[in-house]
């Protein structure tokens, strides 16, 4: 109706500007329009009228006047528009797998739904019928490839993909910009993307295109009776004989029971029932099992519904994607303990105690050295004769062949300049951890807060001569509120029992400053006095980011304590013990650091590799390439070079071939070819597992998410598959299109010829009642 009355769609008048074609000045136009006003006003004064009467007539016949002065000015619309056929714009249909899913609803239809790709190319086609734009019109599918197809009867029977992949396609479509008026693009899809191509920089480069995406979410979220193992998160190395931890993320929509089995073959290593909650879409949980014997594993997680009186999941209702139940992982199971040096200046009771707690840690093997007198140590745990003869390590390698060191009773001036400036860079270059413990020559006391390392430690420490800060006050050890968050800090699974389990621990034997926490320190655990000594509980445990590493102090060294007057089956001090340590050693950066992109390669024929390799004092590696080995699940075996990073010194990228389903590996050695080590050469290893046919079963659900950012960050706009005729609408207005300015005349509007009529046919019938014509 609107454009019946004024010409042109609303769309238009709102983005043109008015102007006049006659010569004429738009002031002379409002001055004769008053001029017109005073002489109707004197003709229809004179008139025998009423007031009222004269009024009415007169504001009748000035509004007729008037606008017959604004026709004659010759109006028209300035406005920018592109020509038909100058523009495109890109239709692209989303034609992976993930498009069959069959939960798009139909009006008039029945009750049977239309897969999301019918859906989506019935729309296509709704609009290119309705279609009455200056833009010309290109179809595309997209799935693994974006692909230009010539007419809906071609989309219709394209062929489905078994991936997707739409920040390549996108990237490839945008592209042609330069070379093709390309208006805007449609992208109608799931938002489903798993090829792993989607970064920072991809983002960076849709909105640099200048080109506006709009998106049609096409389908609906997780199906109710969709049950999806999404992902499994375990350790890359364990020890063997041990218990390990995975972590499960499970996506779900109805509350009840699930089953989760973790086989190895044949062999069933664990099957546990999960309660999974209810109003979530996904729920993470913690499932333990037995790492078994030495040697690659090859492992099997999955999961089904199982029947309960209090569960919405039943095993009767169906599935609809059975595929997405399971996911593989490669667990290597070796006897690599990290390496944790314990330096102590003299024999006490917190040594003894410490290295008990942590015998019977196989993931941690502790090698501490005791100084006995001024010049004899007590070695435990060294790999061989020579290691630690002389003392505390002389050189920087020396020193950073362990991921971790704990610094006990011992006088600063007991280590040279230059072994502080290696225990300070151990934490900041060789990515190490360092532990200070509290003691009668220990931290400021020791003369920790005059020296080189002071800088990696996380609090500022007294730097007097004679400090004073060790005492023999008995205090209680309590966790902060960032301690109740830190898992390893937890003494019970239950948070409750927690908290409970460290107010029921014995009191620490003895107690030292630790100084003022370093800004980004935190500080984990404080000790409240049993006495009147302290008016507020003190730091105990502090800890922070420093470098590549991290470093903290724990001011007592009267842990014992907690063995000594607690039961002997208690095993809050090993577990306190173990998961301090172990937080400490887990993310010690080795020589040579292999990652992958993913632990599951899915219908993909390359993954990307990176390695980081150091030297044994950790400077980078200065090369160009970096050879690897890559042995495919059929056992041959290829070397794969990776390439320096021009940016990141000691990095190297590339990419290998995914050419078979099943389990890969790639290993990398240290130092290089044609170097004479002096000791043995360091090896890494990563395993992932090639999988085909299957990539869109995880992850299919739609993603409106991802599809209302790339059209903010482009400029566009979503909508949801039911808003698609709004296409027409936004396209006019949200576009990248070529455009030429235009005159668009505005006299010959009806609504112009309508105002007359309904003006001077007012008039008439005024003047018929008046009895005045």
């Amino acid at each position: 109706m609107f454009e019946l009355l004024f010409n042109y769609p609303l769309i238009i008048w709102r983005e043109a500007t008015l102007v006049f074609d006659t010569s004429w000045p738009p002031w002379l136009l409002v001055a004769l329009g008053l001029l017109m006003a005073l002489a109707i006003l004197a003709s229809v004064w004179s008139r025998s009228l009423g007031v009222a009467r004269k009024i009415t007539v007169w504001a009748l016949q000035s509004v007729a006047a008037s606008v017959v002065l604004f026709m004659l000015w010759q109006p028209n619309l300035l406005v920018a528009i592109s020509e038909r056929g100058e523009n495109t714009v890109a239709w692209v249909v989303d034609n992976s797998n993930s498009m069959l899913r069959a939960d798009v609803g139909t009006v008039g239809q029945g009750d049977s739904p239309l897969t999301r790709f019918v859906a989506a190319g019935n729309a296509v086609e709704k609009m290119s019928k309705s279609e009455a734009s200056e833009f010309s019109a290109d179809l595309y599918t997209l799935g693994k490839e974006l692909k230009n197809i010539d007419s809906l009867a071609e989309l219709r029977s394209a062929p489905m993909s078994a991936k997707t992949n739409l920040a390549d396609g996108l990237t490839v479509l945008l592209n042609t910009v330069n070379d093709t008026a390309l208006a805007a693009v449609v992208l109608l899809s799931d938002g489903a993307d798993n090829a792993q191509q989607i970064d920072s920089d991809w983002w960076r480069k849709l909105q640099a295109a200048g080109v506006p995406v709009h998106t049609v979410g096409t389908g609906q979220g997780l199906h109710p009776n969709d049950l999806e193992l999404a992902d499994v998160v375990v350790p890359e190395v364990v020890q063997p004989d041990t218990l390990i931890n995975a972590r499960l993320r499970i996506r779900h929509l109805k509350a009840g029971t699930a089953r989760v089995r973790i086989t190895a073959g044949k062999n069933l290593l664990a099957a546990v029932d999960l309660q999974l909650p209810a109003d979530v879409t996904q729920s993470i949980h913690i499932v333990p099992f037995p790492s078994g014997n030495s040697g690659i594993q090859q492992l099997e997680f999955s999961i089904e519904a199982v029947e309960s009186h209090e569960s919405d999941l039943s095993p009767d209702l169906t599935d609809p994607i059975p595929d997405n139940n399971r996911q593989p992982r490669i667990l290597q199971v070796m006897d690599s303990p990290k390496r944790v040096l314990y330096v102590e200046g003299e024999p006490r009771w917190e040594y003894k105690f410490l290295r008990r707690a942590i015998d019977s840690e196989p993931s941690i093997k502790l090698v501490s050295l005791l100084r006995t007198s001024p010049n004899k140590f007590y070695r435990q745990g060294v790999e061989s004769p020579k290691e630690l003869a002389n003392g505390f390590p002389a050189t920087r390698e020396a020193l950073f062949r362990y991921d971790a060191i704990i610094m006990g009773s011992i006088d600063a001036v007991e280590l040279s300049t230059e072994q502080q400036v290696a225990l300070r860079d151990f934490v900041s270059v060789r990515g190490g951890s360092l532990l200070m413990l509290g003691g009668r020559h220990g931290l400021a006391d020791g003369g920790w807060g005059r020296s080189v390392t002071a800088a990696a430690l996380p609090v500022v420490l007294n730097s007097q001569l004679n400090s004073k800060t060790f005492n023999r006050t008995r205090s209680q050890a309590m966790p902060t509120l960032a301690g109740l968050r830190t898992p390893w800090l937890h003494l019970s699974d239950d948070q409750r029992s927690n908290i409970r389990a460290w107010q029921e621990l014995p009191a620490l034997a003895d107690a030292q400053s630790v100084g003022q926490p370093k800004p980004g320190a935190i500080t984990l655990l404080e000790r409240v006095s049993l006495g009147s000594q302290l008016s507020a509980p003190e730091a105990l445990l502090v800890i922070q980011r420093y470098g590549k590493g991290k470093s903290a102090v724990l001011g007592s060294s009267g842990t014992w304590r907690w063995q000594m007057s607690l039961p002997s089956e208690d095993d809050r001090h090993e577990r306190f013990w173990s998961q301090f340590l172990w937080a400490l050693v887990e993310s010690s950066t080795p020589p040579l650091n292999l990652s992958i992109e993913y632990p599951v390669v899915r219908d993909s024929e390359t993954t990307s590799v990176v390695l980081n390799a150091y030297n044994p004092d950790f400077s980078p590696v200065q090369e160009s390439t970096y050879p690897v080995r890559l042995t495919s699940s059929d056992g041959v075996v290829s070397i794969v070079q990776l390439y320096a990073d021009a940016e990141i010194p000691g990095r190297f990228s590339g990419m290998v071939p995914v050419e078979y389903d099943g389990a890969f590996s790639i290993s990398a050695t240290s130092p290089l070819d044609g170097e004479s080590p002096t000791k043995q050469p360091f090896s890494i290893e990563q395993w992932w597992v090639g999988e085909s046919d299957n990539a869109e079963s995880y992850d299919s659900q739609l993603n409106s998410d991802f599809l209302q950012r790339v059209a903010e960050v482009t400029g566009g706009s979503y909508l949801a598959l039911a808003e698609v005729e709004q296409l027409k609408s936004v396209l006019a207005t949200e576009n990248a299109a070529l455009k030429r300015e235009s005159r668009l005349p505005l006299w010959n509007m009806p609504f112009l010829f309508l105002c007359l009529i309904l003006l001077k046919g007012t008039e008439w019938l005024l003047r018929l009642q008046w009895k005045r014509l």
